[in-house]
Order: C-alpha cells, then structure tokens, then sequence
C-alpha cells in the first residue's frame, strides 16, 4: 500500500513559501501553482512535495520574478531599469514552467494592466483557465502516488421519495453553484432539505446562503473542489 501523500492546507503554502494571499493568487491564475485534492469542506489542498521544492531559495525568487514579470523588458518589473539581473534557476522560457504557461501569462497580464485598477474583465476565462490546471495537476498527482477513483465513486444513482436521482458529484457540484439551492432541487424533482442532504451525504460543497445576493457575480466566493469521498460512502 502507498503511504499516504502529504498536503498542505492554503495558509501552511502561504507559510512554507512567504507569500501573501494575493501573491499565491497569482500564481494560481498563471499555473504555477494549483490544488490537487478538495478537503472535507471543499477547500483546496496542494500537494505538499510540489510546495517544498518551491519554498528553496532560488525557487523563491524565481516565483517572485513570476509575480512580477515583464515582458517587453524581460525581467521582473521590480529591478530598476540597467540594473544587473540574473536568472536565478535556468528554465528555458523562465520564469515559467513552460512555453504554455508562459503564453497564456503573456496575454493574462497584458488584459490585467489595461484594465488595472478594475478587476479582470474576462473572471469566466481566467475560472476555466484554474479549472484545467487543477484537473491537469489533480491527476498528475493521483498518478504519482497511485490514487485510483473506482467509477461508482464518481457518480449518484438513488431514489428519493420516488424520484430517481442520478448524476454525477462533479455534475451536481455545478448545479448547486449555478443557482439557488429551491431552484436546484426543482431542477432535479426534489426538495431542497432532500437536496442539502444529498449534497452532505456525497460531500458535495454548497454555497452559503445568500451566496447568489450578491448582484455582481465576480465577487461571488469561487467554485471549491470536490473533496475525496470515503469508501463508505461510495456505493450510494
């Protein structure tokens, strides 16, 4: 049996790397960093071998350089202009992992800059964005250490007072995030106490209430992650 992988909670990266909460944000939207697992309520965890290798010295700088980066200068923005600057790590299209990476951050920061002081004008794009890199670093990290998802862990088939339910968590996560909890349980044919506690049952996150109130939509907390469910849990 594999032992267990270790993973780190958001405050303990923010703490193993010195970052601030809006720096580990960026590094979010570009990729560098991302979760690879859900906790009980949701919350990301992040794959506690990955944040340590970050958290070295010269690592660190390079994640600062990341932060800060500036294209058209080629270095980080925060270096006086003529100043002696040098790498700190030799990656190929650095301060990024990759030439992926460091395309998308190209176009997100030159959209970001136009529109600085407002907020990004394009939250769908950039929430899909952090989607595919979660799923992608999800996976990678469940292939390393030989985590396998049995297939009826990932969907629900049950009756409820007659009706048949049978979705998947991912799709049922979506749904409850999408609209208010009454309007989705009269999408499924059930009530929104049966709703609350299907979604308790398979541990599926549910917005707070008041959650849609808010009138402009990117201001609304995000999305969480589907936490892993326990084998008791799985056969419905």
């Amino acid at each position: 049996m594999n032992p267990t992988p270790g993973l780190y909670e958001a405050s303990e990266v923010l703490d193993r790397l010195r970052l601030r909460r809006h720096e580990l944000e960026e590094l979010l939207n570009v990729g560098i960093i991302a979760p690879v697992a859900g906790g009980p309520s949701g919350e990301p965890r992040y794959c506690a071998e990955t944040i340590d290798r970050l958290a070295g010295p010269q690592q660190r700088t390079r994640l600062a350089d990341a932060i800060w980066w500036d294209f058209d200068l080629q270095q980080p923005s925060y270096m006086p202009v003529g100043a002696p600057w040098a790498r700190a790590i030799d990656l190929p299209f650095y301060p990024f992992d990759d030439e992926e990476q460091q395309r998308w951050t190209r176009r997100y920061y030159k959209l970001r800059d136009a529109c600085a002081p407002g907020p990004y004008p394009d939250p769908g794009r950039l929430t899909r964005r952090r989607s595919r890199m979660e799923d992608k670093a999800t996976k990678a990290f469940e292939r390393k250490h030989g985590i396998e998802r049995p297939p009826q862990s990932r969907g629900i088939d049950v009756w409820i007072r007659g009706t048949h339910i049978k979705i998947s968590r991912a799709k049922l996560r979506d749904l409850v995030w999408s609209k208010t909890m009454i309007h989705a349980a009269a999408d499924l044919g059930i009530k929104e106490t049966a709703l609350r506690d299907l979604c308790e049952r398979y541990m599926i996150p549910m917005p707070t209430r008041g959650h849609f109130n808010w009138k402009d939509s990117r201001k609304r907390p995000t999305k969480p992650l589907l936490p892993l469910l326990p084998r008791s849990n799985r056969k419905g």
